[in-house]
């Protein structure tokens, strides 16, 4: 999965001196996206990150609406090709989530309907209960994304995705998960653009073994991450890995990581765009105002970009780069 700090598997890391590039919002999309673009090998993969195709799809297709640079759109539907071909029909959540986007820009509804197909013919009590057997961080990860794009495609059971995201979200602790924070976000994201953010408690009958989320709802999560976004000092902007804002472990920060704050902002962005009025015109209170929290994040994580386009995993100390952080970077711009 994409939360690659937390996955013990060998995959292709490329270590370079340090020599990354402050740039402007545009011109980093364009130097993310082109680096993409050039690396992709001709299966329409990316070598060593063969899984994390999804996110990076997904990123390309952001980038193809900023840019509108044809050759974006031609590296996506290429990578298209390769998860049909190396998913066997059973999709991650963020594959199912570009495929779905992919039909709204291009209009094929091919790959909406192969989406919705897939939903369809799930046990999804049965698939969701299988998460239970991985880390909680990348089960709300795949828990999110397929919420998202099963709403997308108007799957049967979407309204249980989304039930089944709350449930293992109120799973997430500092002592319990390895990236709180950055999972708080994608979640952040997912439910709101999959239904109200309302008085529904993320815990109602007291299941959890967190009790980080005792009376939190869902209207309070949007506040509840931004909190944890770095006011000042060297890292501001970024966010928190942990909700205590203490290291996660020795060695390593407290901030400034690329995926943390990718996900961070991408929950804030989501929240931002709710429309804060009811049918009536009258303010409903389910508005926020996070343009400041955005713009900081994404000016950091500008920093992250290496000069080939590759982005590193500390915007300001990592010399580890991954396409994959590149294509989750794009999906925040």
């Amino acid at each position: 999965m994409q939360i690659v700090r937390i996955i013990l598997i060998v995959c292709v890391i490329l270590f370079a001196p340090v020599s990354t590039i402050a740039l402007p919002l545009n011109e980093t999309v364009e130097t993310v996206a082109d680096g993409l673009v050039a690396n992709q090998n001709s299966d329409g993969s990316w070598s060593g990150e063969v899984g994390y195709t999804g996110s990076i799809l997904a990123g390309l297709l952001q980038a193809y609406q900023v840019q509108e640079k044809e050759s974006y759109l031609e590296a996506a539907e290429l990578s298209v090709q390769f998860i049909f071909d190396s998913a066997g029909g059973n999709f991650y959540g963020d594959e199912a989530y570009a495929l779905a986007w992919l039909a709204e820009i291009t209009g094929e509804r091919i790959y909406a309907d192969v989406v919705r197909d897939f939903y369809n013919m799930l046990d999804t009590y049965a698939y969701i209960q299988g998460y239970d057997a991985t880390f909680r961080d990348k089960a709300v990860f795949f828990i999110a994304y397929h919420s998202v794009a099963a709403h997308m495609v108007g799957a049967a059971d979407a309204a249980i995705w989304r039930e089944a995201l709350i449930s293992h979200l109120a799973k997430i602790g500092d002592d319990a998960s390895y990236l709180p924070v950055m999972t708080l976000g994608v979640a952040t994201w997912a439910l709101v653009l999959t239904g109200p953010m309302d008085d529904t408690l993320i815990d109602p009958f007291g299941l959890s073994d967190v009790s980080y989320w005792d009376g939190v709802t869902l209207r309070d999560l949007p506040d509840i991450l931004a909190s944890h976004q770095v006011i000042d000092g060297e890292y501001a902007g970024s966010f928190y890995v942990r909700f205590d804002h203490m290291a996660p472990g020795p060695g390593f920060e407290t901030s400034g990581y690329t995926e943390d704050t990718v996900f961070g902002v991408l929950g804030l962005i989501a929240a931002d765009a709710l429309d804060q009025t009811d049918d009536t015109g009258v303010d409903d209170g389910t508005g926020w105002d996070f343009d400041e929290e955005i713009q900081n994040a994404r000016d950091v994580l500008t920093l992250a970009v290496h000069q080939s386009g590759l982005v590193q995993d500390h915007i300001w100390l990592g010399t580890n780069m991954y396409f994959v952080f590149g294509g989750e970077m794009l999906q925040a711009f």
